[in-house]
């Protein structure tokens, strides 16, 4: 993008940066002129007379250009760097300014690399920073002009209609400004030492725009505020947050590299050396490989539920080239998904280890895996729970008062223990009947519900028909068992179901996915993307069950692989010292990879089967004959 004409001298030292030295004009339409100075961070941090100015901004269309001259030389810039280098230029002093686009050589890769890793130091050395969002307007006159100057002491007076209308002028005009949706902007916020927000010549303090936006707390729904506040807080705070907080943060924000996803936060994450040394920062690296070394990193810091959670929020598979399907695209926004039900009976399977090998230059994570079964037939998505007329389901909610009062009068639910979990149970003292007779009403009204819902597009067209038979009939087997069918004591697909049509229960597991059957006629919730013929499997060490595509490898390549997943699979010895991407680690597991078969799969999403518990829990015995390395491709 910027500069590419010109000829940049090499930065020797290790801490060298450029400083672009913009020179002065009392006239805005002047055509932009300035040199580029290279000094250092020991230099600058010994600057006393005229510390440089960091420039925070958002670099706007590369399509779009505009020009200034560096020591005669005329380079190509973008009209927002240009727009803030006007409104920055003093009329009579020469201004250093530390602009990225200008002072990395953007098409020297080892030097963008070096820069970038440097970056929180340009930010927090730098004498103040300015955010510039762009030109003035009416609008933003307003809220700036009617921010306090703390350090002077001046607190301008405001009636509530003034200060109203200051916060409505943020809301839809500040607020709104591109800055705030870009992902490199938290590091440069987070780390420097006076940052003031600038639109057009007019600028305040970012302490004073966030005393005067956030002098009450932010209304539930002021989205644009609880931003505003969030991000304050995060600065005022010791630190920023480990690294997976803040890409879930910043997820789906924008940046014109993908991979600035995850460089933009290495230099505030808590746990930046560690990050580093697991995706050092090269953008030399395909976008793939840099999203999969954080994936993976992810897996081996906060565990394999965490990447499987992260892979549900994912509105829709990544659009990216050659991205494997168990790494997260940050550059997708994330959906409204709830999080996938998981039986308290799974709390155990964090506590076992578990194999894990990763074969980067393949693109495939391996793991310890356990056939389910597969996906038989499928609903059709159901809709988002907010969307019903729950309430004005009448027969529905009076069946589960009717079963709720049922409960109390017998004595109500119950728990047993043993070594695998809590389970709920419930004395219902020649009762019996009646609750089958209940429980028989409520799933009439739940065949209703799904008969209601249109056909799929994509779908069969009898599909969701043929899905409607399997469900009754697993319906029929479940209101003679004494089971808990409603309240928060239910259990999975019991439980699931009873808060997708409960009033006050905001999300669901059900929202904006599929009801599916087995081939043994077992019910469960997918994925919206399940397709008949789907595995289900439960991953060692993971409380959620998989859904997963069958994936079919080159013989070559199969070989291959089953020969290095098989090898990073076995128990570690002592003296091992290879890469943990290529070797796994197993204690007292039922599980023996030189002899377990290899599966190759795509992951589609988390699910969750009535009555089926991750096999760590249920120990299956080492002859099961369905535990096998399940290839992540």
């Amino acid at each position: 993008m910027a500069a590419s004409a010109y000829s940049y001298q090499p930065l020797t030292a290790s801490d060298s940066i450029r400083l672009l030295v913009l020179d002065p004009s009392k006239d805005d339409k002047t055509p932009l002129h300035g040199s580029l100075l290279h000094t250092t961070f020991a230099d600058c941090d010994y600057e006393l007379i005229e510390p440089y100015t960091a420039l925070s901004y958002v670099w706007g269309d590369a399509a779009q250009t505009d020009e200034i001259c560096i020591s005669g030389e005329d380079v190509t810039i973008t009209p927002t760097l240009a727009s803030a280098l006007r409104n920055l230029r003093d009329g009579t002093r020469s201004r250093p300014i530390w602009a990225d686009a200008l002072c990395i050589d953007q098409s020297n890769l080892p030097e963008r690399n070096r820069q970038v890793s440097l970056m929180g130091h340009i930010y927090s050395l730098a004498g103040n920073t300015v955010i510039y969002l762009g030109p003035s307007s009416k609008e933003s006159d307003l809220v700036l002009g009617s921010a306090p100057r703390s350090s002077l002491g001046m607190y301008p007076s405001l009636d509530q209609a003034r200060r109203d209308a200051t916060i409505q002028g943020a809301k839809l005009d500040i607020l709104n400004r591109p800055w705030f949706g870009r992902v490199w902007i938290f590091q440069e916020l987070i780390l420097s030492r006076d940052p003031w927000v600038q639109c057009g010549r007019s600028r305040t303090r970012w302490t004073d725009l966030c005393s005067l936006l956030l002098y009450n707390t932010p209304a539930k729904g002021d989205e644009k505020l609880k931003m505003l506040e969030s991000m304050n807080r995060s600065r005022q705070g010791s630190n920023a947050g480990k690294m997976l907080s803040l890409l879930q943060a910043r997820r789906g924000l924008g940046a014109t590299d993908a991979r600035d996803f995850v460089f933009a936060h290495m230099g505030i994450a808590s746990d930046r050396r560690k990050v580093e040394g697991a995706v050092p920062i090269d953008y030399n690296a395909p976008l793939e490989r840099v999203f999969s070394r954080m994936s993976l990193y992810i897996v081996e810091s906060e565990g394999v539920d965490a990447l499987l959670t992260l892979l549900d929020k994912q509105a829709e598979p990544s659009k990216q080239a050659n991205m494997p399907s168990w790494a997260v695209d940050w550059s997708r926004p994330p959906s409204a998904h709830a999080p996938m039900y998981v039986n308290n009976m799974t709390s155990r399977v964090s506590q076992a280890s578990y194999p894990i090998v990763c074969l980067e230059d393949e693109g495939m994570l391996g793991l310890a895996g356990h056939s389910v079964g597969t996906i038989e037939h499928l609903s059709v998505p159901l809709p988002w729970s907010f969307t019903l007329d729950v309430k004005g389901m009448t027969k529905y909610q009076q069946t589960v008062a009717k079963i709720t009062a049922l409960y109390s009068s017998t004595g109500g639910v119950y728990y047993t223990g043993d070594s695998a979990g809590r389970h709920a149970q419930v004395s219902l003292r020649n009762h019996e009947r009646e609750h089958e007779e209940l429980c028989e009403t409520l799933f009439e009204e739940w065949i209703q519900v799904l008969q209601g819902l249109g056909p799929a597009p994509a779908d069969a067209p009898d599909e969701h028909t043929v899905f409607l038979r399997c469900f009754s009939a697993w319906t029929q087997q479940q209101t003679a068992r004494l089971r808990v069918f409603v309240t928060r004591e239910s259990t999975d697909m019991l439980r699931i179901m009873w808060e997708y049509l409960h009033p006050s229960v905001a999300v669901s597991s059900l929202d904006g996915r599929r009801l599916a059957t087995t081939p043994d006629g077992n019910v469960g919730v997918v994925p919206a993307q399940a397709q008949k013929g789907d595995h289900i499997l439960n991953i060692m060490g993971s409380q959620a069950s998989l859904v997963l595509r069958p994936v079919n490898s080159s013989f070559q390549v199969a070989a291959r692989v089953e020969q290095r997943l098989r090898a990073g699979m076995r128990p570690a010895s002592p003296s091992s010292t290879a890469d943990s991407r290529d070797t796994g680690v197993m204690h007292g597991v039922p599980f023996k990879p030189d002899v377990a078969p290899v599966k190759h799969y795509a992951v589609i999403g988390s699910c969750c089967f009535d009555g089926q518990v991750p096999w760590a829990v249920t120990q299956l015995p080492e002859d099961d004959g369905k535990v096998f390395i399940c290839a992540l491709n």
